[in-house]
């Protein structure tokens, strides 16, 4: 008689995780605005860079350094703190935020408290291995509803300044 309480209980287990369904995801991508509760969100572009700094200031990444320039914007009737951003990889592995900015011009901080109808502009720095990412934006509630912006992986081609090229040569036409 146990062992048939035991074989229900068990079955009304699997059959409740069975119906458990992924939390939805909604997926941007750069450029567009992204609203997460009151927080309006608008990630502009994405660099790469080697170092941050010049000399002997300059700090090495163990990695690269990935900097996101973006803008939050409190559309709330109250002060909101903005959530520390966190990127995801294609394997889901999380990467945290770095707290070591100083030297990116614009860098926002880890404490960032947004006034109603306030904007914040600046940039967001990670240590990772260049690789596309999604940066997940989170409200700070409970809903397991994930919003996400792609950050696809894009190195960008320095274009040679026109100083350096030699102008085009003349073609001489032969006397007749």
């Amino acid at each position: 008689m146990r062992f048939f309480r035991w074989l229900a209980v068990l079955t009304v287990l699997v059959s409740q995780t069975a119906c458990l369904k992924p939390a939805p995801v909604n997926v941007f991508r750069l450029g567009e605005k992204v609203q997460v509760g009151p927080l309006i969100y608008n990630v502009f572009e994405t660099t790469w860079q080697g170092q941050i700094g010049e000399g002997p200031q300059a700090r090495m990444p163990a990695h690269r350094f990935l900097v996101l320039h973006l803008t939050v914007v409190n559309s709330g009737a109250e002060v909101l703190s903005v959530p520390p951003f966190r990127l995801i990889d294609e394997a889901g592995r999380n990467y945290d935020e770095s707290m070591e900015g100083q030297g990116i011009p614009q860098w926002i901080g880890m404490i960032r408290n947004l006034k109603p109808a306030n904007t914040l502009e600046g940039k967001a720095v990670f240590d990772v291995e260049p690789k596309s990412y999604r940066l997940k934006l989170d409200d700070g509630s409970e809903s397991g509803k994930l919003t996400m912006v792609d950050l696809p992986l894009q190195f960008e081609a320095k274009k040679p300044t026109t100083d350096l090229l030699e102008p085009p040569a003349k073609i001489l036409e032969a006397p007749k």
